[in-house]
Order: structure tokens, then C-alpha cells, then sequence
């Protein structure tokens, strides 16, 4: 009886240990949940200042929208009133183009007048070019054969020199013999 007794008492002791724990945990989770329940409430009213602030962003925005759509409708009727006036410039631009395109072809007609002219004339330059080119050639022909000559002339006069020196040569060893025999 006494075992059972303290076995009774060892069992009771844990289970009011094993109570403390539980007591324990269940308090940490309560605490645990409040601050869930707070956090969850800031997250609220964060999300709920975030949508306002997007909500007010948003009225913003359609009001700026608003005001740059009344802008774009004065701009595209001022748009369509200078067309128009375009639209009247490029008619009286037509009527200038067919008259000036009329011009044009006058213009053509004595301009390929001109050029025939300026096709003859420019053949009689190419003639007068051809025989100045001819002329040119002819020159060029005349230098090269004075250049020839110039070099046949020297040659020829070197030789003739080189002949006269022999020949010098030739009467000056005469003369010293004679010179020599006058002397004696």
C-alpha cells in the first residue's frame, strides 16, 4: 500500500509537472496567438492605409487623365482647323505645281536646245583637243629626236676629241725627236 501510495504520489507529481508544462505551453501559444493577432491587425491596417493610398493615387491619376484628355480634345480641334488651312494651301500648291510643271516643260524643250548646241561645240573642242594632242605628240617626238641628236653630237665630238689627242699625242713624241736631232 505504502508503494502504491508513493507510486500515487511520484504519478501525481508528474502529472502536475507535466500540468505546469502544458499550462506553460498553452500560456507561450496564447502569448504566441495575441502577438499573431496583433500583427495580423498592423498588417490590416497597413494594407488598409495602402489601398487608400493607391485609391487616392488612383483619383489622382483619372483626374490628371482627365485634364490632359480636355487638353488633347483642343489640341485635335485646333489640329483640324490648321488641316484645313493645309488642306487649302496644298490645293492652291497643285495649281501652282501644274503651271510651274507647264514652265518645266518649256524649259526642257530649250533646254535640250541648249544642250544640242552645247553638243556641237563641245565636238568642235574635241576636235581642236585631238589636234592639240596630235600637236603635243608631234613635239614631244621633235624633243626626243633633238635629245638624240644632242647625244649623237656629244658622242661624236668626244670621239673626234679623243682622235685629236692621239693625233696631239702622236706629233708632240715626233717633236721632242726632232728637237732632239735640232739640238745635237
Amino acid at each position: 500500500q505504502e508503494s502504491k501510495h508513493e507510486e500515487m504520489t511520484a504519478a501525481n507529481r508528474q502529472l502536475k509537472l507535466e500540468r505546469e508544462v502544458h499550462q506553460q505551453e498553452l500560456a507561450d501559444l496564447r502569448s504566441e496567438l495575441q502577438n499573431v493577432k496583433i500583427k495580423h491587425e498592423q498588417n490590416v491596417q497597413e494594407l488598409m492605409k495602402l489601398l487608400k493610398q493607391e485609391k487616392d493615387d488612383a483619383e489622382a491619376q483619372i483626374r490628371m487623365l482627365k485634364m490632359e484628355l480636355g487638353e488633347e480634345k483642343n489640341t485635335v480641334k485646333t489640329q483640324c482647323r490648321q488641316l484645313e488651312k493645309i488642306k487649302m494651301e496644298c490645293d492652291k500648291l497643285t495649281e501652282e505645281l501644274t503651271q510651274n510643271e507647264e514652265e518645266n516643260i518649256k524649259l526642257r524643250r530649250k533646254c535640250e536646245f541648249v544642250k544640242q548646241e552645247l553638243e556641237k561645240k563641245d565636238k568642235q573642242i574635241s576636235n581642236e583637243e585631238d589636234h592639240l594632242r596630235r600637236m603635243d605628240e608631234a613635239r614631244l617626238q621633235f624633243k626626243d629626236q633633238l635629245h638624240q641628236l644632242e647625244m649623237e653630237q656629244e658622242s661624236i665630238l668626244a670621239v673626234i676629241g679623243s682622235e685629236i689627242d692621239a693625233a696631239c699625242e702622236i706629233f708632240s713624241r715626233d717633236s721632242m725627236e726632232k728637237f732632239k736631232v735640232i739640238l745635237s
